[in-house]
């Protein structure tokens, strides 16, 4: 009788449930890191290696965009400065961006795991991660030397991350 809820419990309508390795808090974005885990499958293991790390890549750059532009609305909605600093959410963002194709080749790798299959292909995970006071960092060094902002919007940039940073959980 156990075992028949044991098993019941593995599979539902015909289907396996499957446990993938990095699960858990350790592997999840938290206060202080944006995280990600993803998989890559190929014949080649190298391949296999890169999909995996591209798919992490951009599943970080995704968290950190919708961050970004959640602090930067929430930002400009607190201060009210919709109209005295321009465009400021889209250049922002875009200064974000630049950021991001630097930083996030610096993400660093939380773990690896290989598997070959039995067809011979190969199947990798990966969990990256990215600590968020670094990226803050380099995106207000990178926002005090854009020339592309005016003075007021540099200084709503430094603002807004330095309040970023002291909200980390990240001494």
């Amino acid at each position: 009788m156990v075992s028949l809820i044991t098993s019941a419990c593995s599979t539902f309508n015909g289907n396996k449930a499957l446990k993938t390795p990095f699960r858990g808090n350790a592997y999840e974005s938290n206060r202080r890191y944006f995280r990600s885990v993803a998989s890559g499958e190929s014949i080649n293991l190298e391949t296999a290696k890169s999909k995996a790390m591209l798919t992490a890549t951009q599943r970080i750059a995704a968290s950190v965009q919708t961050e970004i532009k959640n602090v930067t609305e929430n930002y400009t909605n607190e201060r009210n400065i919709g109209g005295n600093l321009g465009d400021f959410g889209e250049r922002f963002q875009q200064l974000t961006r630049e950021v991001m194709s630097t930083q996030l080749m610096g993400a660093t790798l939380h773990g690896e795991k290989v598997y070959q299959q039995t067809d011979k292909t190969y199947q990798v995970w990966v969990a990256m991660e990215v600590r968020k006071r670094e990226l803050y960092k380099r995106l207000k060094e990178k926002a005090l030397q854009n020339n592309n902002l005016t003075e007021a919007q540099r200084k709503a940039v430094s603002e807004m991350i330095d309040k970023q940073i002291e909200e980390l959980d990240d001494k």
